[in-house]
């Protein structure tokens, strides 16, 4: 029997340790904090997100795009919805593919997560820290401390050698630092010879400069949106488009977060709202010149009923600088393709982002050509295997990356109980 312990009890190591549970081995799961599962819990507004019915390599980014086809050949959604139905869990598919449990809670999820666990007879020691892991003849020590209860707090001394046979590092990554995220979990496998690529916040709010959208702090669009690094396209959504104090959020938002943000570092950062992406441009012109054609002599502020809520309409205007009691047919022959390239292609000037406990997942991690995407095993140290977001791999909003973490860790899990030696 392999004895196979697993660091972090987040998706990726409760999914590893039910899958090298279920394949005889003796697992012992370590986990720092004093639960487990707390990105669980807090993924999907407390709903979980847990996977999403069109889960495609082109979702994900990270070093290597082969990588997560092949990690998630064997794991579409299908395997995931029939592995959770198999711990018990009902679930729901929304129409945009998202993927929840049906009962909207997310601790359903973690509820029949370590019951398995529990029926499995796996090992769990919570507050617990590891110092260090070395190899030792054909296995592993790893040497552990009593976890803080404060953030800040140093670990104690270590206290403790434990041995196995093999090792899941499923350790996470630097978002949500209040729920235990940490830009330090990449060091233990740097300590056992790998490499890691620059960590950024992903899937994370974004600041603006302009005043206008700060204005409109609260309302929520459809839109599209794209992401300009110098005069290059560097990324492009459609969705919810939350306007905040700071600048935006929301889905669509999020989702062209990673490349805005790589952006940032290498210069000026630009953004484009389109209110009407449904529209192509001709189609956008010929809806306003309709409108125009009864409404031409009317104030501005009543050209606008309908089509936006107030709030927008005073932003828009105020783009443009026209006065809301003027008359559309009194702003010129252009006035109509004027607010047309505006309603499709509304600038603005990306700031920053958030901080990292406002950050979902982590761009960067360890280096994707150092781990074999069929196991999850790494190339540098054999027997030793790495899961989840201290990969670099993060995937696009709506239960992507929490499907790579169960993808990952089962896959690791049941390597790491069948290896032989």
């Amino acid at each position: 029997m392999k004895s196979v312990v697993i660091v972090g009890g987040g998706a990726a190591g409760l999914a590893a340790a039910i899958a090298a549970a279920r394949d005889q081995a003796q697992v012992t799961l370590l986990e720092k904090s004093h639960s487990l599962g707390r990105k669980i819990l807090a993924s999907g507004g407390g709903r979980c997100n847990l996977t999403n019915s069109k889960i495609a390599p082109e979702r994900y980014h990270g070093g290597r795009t082969t990588f997560v086809r092949e990690a998630l050949a064997k794991f579409k959604a299908r395997e995931a919805e029939a592995f959770f139905a198999q711990l018990g869990l009902l679930t729901l598919t929304e129409p945009d593919g998202r993927i929840f449990p049906r009962c909207g809670k997310s601790h359903a999820v973690l509820d029949v997560l370590k019951a398995e666990l529990e029926r499995l007879g796996v090992e769990i020691r919570l507050g617990v820290a590891v110092r260090g892991i070395k190899r030792a003849d054909d296995g592993f020590v790893i040497n552990t401390a009593a976890a803080p209860w404060k953030q800040n707090e140093p670990p104690a001394a270590a206290d403790e050698s434990l041995g196995c046979d093999r090792v899941i590092l499923a350790c996470g990554s630097a978002s949500y630092p209040q729920l235990g995220g940490d830009e330090k979990a990449c060091d233990l496998a740097k300590s056992l010879g790998h490499t890691a690529t620059p960590l950024s916040p992903s899937l994370v709010p974004l600041t603006i400069k302009e005043n206008a959208f700060k204005r409109l702090h609260g309302l929520r669009v459809e839109a599209g949106l794209r992401i300009f690094a110098g005069q290059r396209e560097a990324a492009r959504s459609r969705g919810e488009v939350l306007f905040t104090e700071y600048g935006l959020s929301g889905p669509a938002t999020l989702d062209v977060s990673r490349e805005a943000v790589l952006g940032l570092a290498q210069g000026p950062v630009q953004g484009s709202i389109d209110l009407f992406p449904e529209f192509t441009a001709p189609g956008l012109n010929a809806l306003l010149a309709g409108r125009a054609a009864t409404r031409s002599k009317q104030p501005l502020k009543n050209f606008f009923l309908g089509m936006f809520p107030a709030q927008l309409c005073g932003a828009l205007l105020d783009t443009l600088a026209w006065d809301a009691h003027r008359p559309l047919d009194s702003l010129g022959r252009d006035a109509v393709e004027r607010l047309a390239r505006l309603l499709q292609d509304w600038r603005f000037t990306v700031t920053g982002n958030r901080p990292w406990s406002e950050a979902m997942v982590t761009a960067g991690g360890i280096r994707l050509d150092e781990v074999d995407p069929q196991d999850f095993q790494s190339r540098k140290t054999p027997g030793l295997f790495l899961a989840g977001e201290m990969l670099d791999v993060d995937g696009d909003s709506g239960g992507f990356n929490l499907h790579f973490a169960w993808a990952s860790g089962l896959g690791a899990g049941r390597a790491a109980a069948a290896l032989n030696g």
